[in-house]
């Protein structure tokens, strides 16, 4: 492994079932922010186009953020093969979808109007390595922060923004309980988080787009241990699940 566009070949094939990644020379690791953004970018060029965006809401300023490509985004309907995209957690979010492209600069205000619908979602969670504990943590967000696949639920009623603060959220495994809260970003954290990704993925030469999805950080997770049905429970607002 020679340049920072094998190490990009090498992770996508690994969440694609191919080798896992072993020892990494050190010259192409990840050092810093700009560089861990440097290397998603160089595998989004390889896998893209971009579908949507992860970013931490409420966590962080700024946040920590990641393009996902459009392949990752499936519908509750499609068949996931947890085994060979290596799918080891799941995590429960609030995602929204654009309804009009979002320029960098856009206000709060311009960041709700763009925003044509929430939804609940299951952000499954990737190893691409062979040693997951011995991985920097900045090989890991350069990897698009783990991400093997997001599923998206139907939208939800718009009024629970005002309840996104307190909103009771659970995860269940094989229809057992296996994690849950009853807090989290607010609608004012995920406008904010919204607002500045514009202007960082616009930076990237990447930009937001009407029909983009982003989900905005982890609400509840847990290791799925051989579970094969996950399940997110939105309070009264809303249901996702898959199978894998």
């Amino acid at each position: 492994m020679k340049s920072i566009a094998e190490l990009a070949a090498a992770l996508i094939a690994a969440h694609e079932g191919g080798p896992l990644l072993d020892q990494v020379p050190e010259r192409l690791l990840p050092t810093d922010l700009d560089a861990v953004y440097r290397l998603q970018d160089t595998v989004i060029a390889q896998i893209g186009p971009v579908g949507g965006w992860k970013v931490a809401a409420g966590l962080g300023d700024p946040p920590l953020c990641a393009p996902i490509p459009a392949n990752r985004f499936l519908a509750t309907a499609d068949l996931i093969d947890g085994e060979k995209h290596r799918i080891f957690l799941a995590e429960i979010e609030v995602a929204v979808q654009l309804g009009e492209d979002l320029p960098s600069g856009a206000t709060p205000e311009a960041v709700e109007a763009a925003i044509a619908s929430l939804h609940p979602a299951i952000e499954l969670i990737g190893n691409p390595f062979i040693d997951r504990d011995a991985t920097p943590r900045n090989l890991q967000l350069g990897d698009l922060q783990s991400n093997g696949a997001v599923v998206v639920g139907k939208a939800m009623d718009r009024a629970m923004m005002d309840a996104l603060d307190a909103l009771p959220v659970a995860l269940e495994l094989d229809g057992k309980p296996a994690h849950a809260v009853d807090k989290g970003a607010s609608w004012c954290d995920i406008v904010g988080a919204i607002a500045w990704l514009a202007g960082h993925a616009e930076q990237r030469g990447h930009g937001l787009r009407a029909g983009q999805v982003i989900i905005t950080g982890a609400r509840v997770l847990a290791p799925l241990n051989g579970a094969t049905m996950i399940e997110g429970v939105l309070g009264d607002w809303g249901r996702v699940n898959c199978g894998i």
